[in-house]
């Protein structure tokens, strides 16, 4: 038989040798896989920085864009629970692949139909110093949570508020924001409590606990003592507890805008009502250092702005009730005590509250029902009220 050709045994070599790379290269990725897994075996026993509890209920069309505006954040040790309550089977299937894929997810499912149990439960499985809660149809920007925590840490807060942006959406899907700036939130010391508070409310932040990082030990607070997380009611006794709460300008937090007129809702006063019961105990111990009424005629101010929005929700809402149910409803409204502590409190300071504040201060509620679509049409085409 004739001498093998040099062609042949250069190829047997390089094949020898490309096993032999591709045999190191499995072994070092086997190890690299191994120490992985150890690496979050570990993390899953110790105690991350940050909980985020995702509330998913039903089949919310936008449940993995929450999810994935968390797991997108610039922040690895961090725990993600994600409280499932009646989610849709296709909802459910892909919370499932993604719980899978990662390890900082827990998948928790909430059988207790009560109000607030996705919350507690969350709460329950989550073991972060820092608790942030949102819901499937809310979403954070990029680098929100190392910049809430990067506050937390420079300045010792209890308490974070992100910016806020109150989205919506028109007939050609294209987004409409509403900014509620955080940056001149700060609540340090009691000289400058009263203030800070003031801003608080004015800036529209009281009315948002969805996106605000929690210190651990006052999130259970409120869950201990509020029956409702969108009320002011649920943030108020970390507010009375907490000792440093401040803004977080950089942080971006998206939410969708409340949209008064698309559906008659006959709660909402009497949730305005509760709302404004708990601002006012809030604000209680600074009535003495209140010495020029800021912080006293900024609740008045939230109060006439909510208020303005249940008139709208009864008068512009379609399908919404009787004429004259609409009037007792009304009625009802501008003869509350709060109502007319407010007509008198805002009387002086009525520049830039629009048209209704004469009908409401006055008690006229077919007034109320007509500068409501006036104020609607103005709104539509773009013109300013004075």
């Amino acid at each position: 038989m004739g001498e093998p050709c040099a062609t042949s045994v250069l190829g047997v070599q390089r094949i020898r040798r490309l096993i032999a790379f591709i045999a190191g290269v499995y072994h070092e990725r086997q190890v690299i896989i191994a120490v992985e897994r150890m690496d979050n075996l570990l993390r899953r026993g110790s105690l991350p920085r940050l909980s985020v509890i995702l509330v998913v209920e039903g089949s919310p069309s936008y449940a993995m864009r929450a999810l994935e505006s968390v797991q997108n954040q610039d922040l690895y040790d961090m725990q993600i629970v994600v409280a499932c309550r009646n989610a849709a089977p296709g909802v459910r299937h892909s919370l499932d692949v993604a719980a899978g894929r990662d390890i900082h997810i827990d998948l928790i499912d909430v059988d207790d139909p009560s109000s607030g149990a996705c919350l507690r439960e969350g709460f329950a499985a989550s073991r972060g110093a820092h608790i942030i809660a949102m819901s499937a149809d809310e979403w954070f920007a990029p680098h929100a949570f190392l910049a809430m925590l990067d506050v937390a840490c420079e300045t010792s807060a209890d308490i974070v508020f992100p910016s806020v942006s109150l989205d919506r959406y028109d007939t050609h899907r294209e987004r409409h924001s509403r900014m509620l700036d955080a940056q001149s939130i700060a609540l340090a010391d009691d000289g400058d409590r009263a203030s800070g508070l003031a801003k608080l409310v004015e800036s529209g932040l009281v009315c948002h606990n969805s996106g605000v990082m929690y210190e651990r030990a006052l999130f259970e607070l409120c869950l201990q003592h509020a029956e409702s997380y969108r009320a002011i009611a649920f943030l108020a006794p970390a507010l009375s507890h907490a000792e440093r709460v401040f803004g977080c300008a950089e942080a971006c937090f998206h939410t969708a805008a409340p949209s008064v007129a698309d559906s008659f809702d006959p709660t909402m006063f009497s949730r305005l009502s509760d709302d404004a019961k708990a601002l006012e105990e809030l604000c209680v111990p600074f009535d003495a250092i209140d010495d020029d009424n800021h912080l006293k005629l900024a609740c008045q101010r939230f109060y006439y702005g909510r208020l303005v929005a249940c008139i709208e929700n009864l008068c512009l809402s379609p399908h919404g009730v009787s004429s004259i149910e609409r009037t007792a409803r009304l009625r009802d409204m501008l003869n509350d005590v709060r109502t007319r502590q407010m007509a008198v409190a805002l009387k002086g300071e009525r520049r830039g509250l629009g048209l209704l504040f004469g009908p409401i201060a006055n008690v006229k509620p077919m007034r109320c029902v007509m500068y409501a679509h006036l104020a609607a049409f103005l709104n539509r085409t773009g013109a300013r009220i004075a």
